[in-house]
């Protein structure tokens, strides 16, 4: 579907559903646009790195901690990442089979283990999201910088205005 086939989608919308409003001009963009970005960097990042979004995540998270070690408990991980416990566990231990990270004993608390980014978790980490970067680039090159600006500051000022 392209923007004019939306647009008239949507035009065409019931009235007693909406009451007249055009939010929908709004949302259903944003989640189109979210879904197709999200899809594209996912097989981006399955067919030329093997991994999936989360475990970018993961390791993107290690990767711009403050330490320069690079590590992190679980638990920080996963409040940092909005994960389940159950959930991290799953992705450390894909990410540690891969070598991207390695378990650590942890000093302070003998009943967990800390994560660290291993030297090829580093160089995959800034591959994958130099490529991300690019990808988003390409995605995105149809509109000029000042648009892209505009967008940002309206979409960052919704943001904002959500309330949890």
């Amino acid at each position: 579907m392209n923007s004019n086939e939306l647009i008239l989608h949507l035009s065409s919308k019931d009235k007693k559903i909406s009451k007249g409003s055009d939010i929908g001009y709004v949302t259903l963009p944003l989640i189109l646009i979210s879904e197709k970005i999200l899809a594209r960097i996912t097989i981006l990042l399955e067919k030329k790195y093997s991994i999936s979004t989360s475990e970018l995540d993961v390791l993107s998270s290690l990767h711009s901690c403050v330490d320069e070690k690079h590590t992190l408990s679980p638990t920080k991980l996963y409040e940092r990442l909005f994960f389940s416990s159950g959930g991290m566990t799953k992705v450390l231990k894909k990410l540690e089979a891969k070598g991207f990270i390695k378990r650590l004993d942890n000093k302070e608390d003998k009943r967990s283990k800390l994560v660290r980014l291993t030297k090829s978790g580093k160089e995959i980490v800034e591959k994958s999201l130099s490529d991300v970067i690019e990808l988003e680039e390409e995605m995105f090159g149809h509109v000029d910088a000042k648009d892209r600006e505009s967008l940002s500051r309206l979409l960052f000022k919704t943001f904002d205005g959500i309330k949890e």
